[in-house]
């Protein structure tokens, strides 16, 4: 099966959508830090190591060393993606190669700089947009980010630090995070470091340590990250108590590769919600089976409700099985799933006879679950 993505599918969902369900197929880790220079891309490439040394396949999608010897060693044996080489107005840029990644298929990739707003030409405009779809890809990601960066912070960052700051990230991607962990320095530690010109060029030091990188201005960044981060803490203990005070309900929906299939999540994400139910996605795809020009659109638009689902907090998981109602039913068994939605198309009797109807089996195969069907019409 080939490889496909959608420009600007993270968007399709508000900040108000927070991630409340985990994937555990494919997760996601933060590192934030108050201010450049504290070690979110040292702290990145040292779990990337770590998880490479245990066996897992890992690649570094995009890496800034900003010519600091102690980041440009830290890459050590982990491979990289070379980057995409665009031109834009006549002048060469680099960016993380989002298609080559997706090709080279790795478990885990290491992306700094979350909020980085990519050139004219990319995937995407946004890199959060690009690791998500990795995400949504069954691929795990690490990456960095700073505290100024949060788009609900720019009037406080404005006040505190006296800067305007052009890179942001909506807030809902920091939720959307399996792992968040803070990078942290005391201000000293950080000043002196930006003194011995391991953060900024000599030109760039001493107004740096008049402005931004003062000991007053540091630690209320500081301060502002830890209380986004027990702010997140919070929210996390919240959840997990919510989900178990709950009836445990779990609804599967079935995607189908159909220009349909966000009509199917949206059925499926009201009898959850109505419920207060956790919500499993799962889309199962056929192994070794190329895809004709009409198929590979609906495969494209699955690959969109999946990343949508994703945004609704769903957990997302794709499988590939020669017999779908098999795998669906096998997959049913495993989460403990109490409820199943599904979409069936019309199709005609002749299809049936032919190639059957995955409903119909499914059906036979189970006799716990209730079963809603979303009527789909002619592919």
């Amino acid at each position: 099966m080939g490889n496909y993505h959608l420009p600007g599918v993270a968007d399709l969902v508000s900040s108000t959508k927070a991630v409340n369900r985990r994937s555990q197929a494919a997760w996601l880790r933060i590192y934030l830090g108050y201010a450049p220079g504290v070690g979110k891309t040292h702290a990145m490439l040292h779990a990337g190591r770590g998880h490479q040394e245990r066996g897992m396949d890992v690649v570094v999608g995009w890496v800034e060393t900003y010519d600091r010897p102690r980041t440009a060693e830290a890459i050590g044996p982990l491979e990289i993606v070379p980057p995409r080489k665009l031109v834009i107005r006549g002048v060469s840029v680099d960016e993380m190669d989002f298609d080559a990644i997706l090709s080279r298929r790795p478990q885990l990739v290491l992306v700094d700089e979350l909020a980085h707003s990519n050139a004219s030409g990319s995937s995407h405009l946004k890199r959060y947009q690009d690791v998500l779809e990795l995400q949504a890809a069954g691929i795990s990601v690490i990456t960095t980010v700073n505290i100024q960066q949060l788009a609900s912070l720019q009037e406080t960052i404005r006040v505190v630090a006296g800067v305007a700051v052009t890179e942001t990230l909506p807030d809902w991607v920091l939720d959307a995070a399996d792992e968040l962990e803070m990078v942290d320095e005391p201000p000293e530690v950080l000043q002196k470091r930006v003194r011995r010109g391991n953060v900024l060029p000599a030109e760039q030091i001493e107004g740096a340590l008049n402005g931004y990188f003062r000991i007053d201005t540091l630690a209320a960044l500081r301060e502002l990250t830890q209380r986004r981060m027990a702010e997140h803490t919070r929210h996390r203990i919240h959840e997990q108590q919510q989900m178990e005070s709950s009836s445990r309900e779990t609804v599967l929906v079935c995607l189908p590769a159909s220009d349909q299939a966000q009509a199917v999540l949206r059925r499926a994400v009201h009898i959850a919600d109505s419920v207060q139910a956790r919500l499993v996605v799962l889309h199962v795809s056929r192994p070794n089976r190329s895809l004709d020009s009409e198929e590979s659109r609906r495969y494209q638009e699955a690959v969109k409700a999946l990343q949508l689902a994703r945004a609704f907090g769903a957990e997302v998981h794709m499988r590939s099985a020669a017999r779908v109602p098999e795998a669906l039913v096998k997959f049913a068994v495993e989460i403990g799933a109490t409820q199943l939605v599904l979409g069936e198309s019309s199709h005609s009797r002749v299809h049936e006879l032919f190639r059957g109807s995955v409903l119909r089996e499914v059906l036979r195969e189970t006799r716990d679950l209730d079963v809603h069907i979303v009527r789909l019409g002619k592919e």
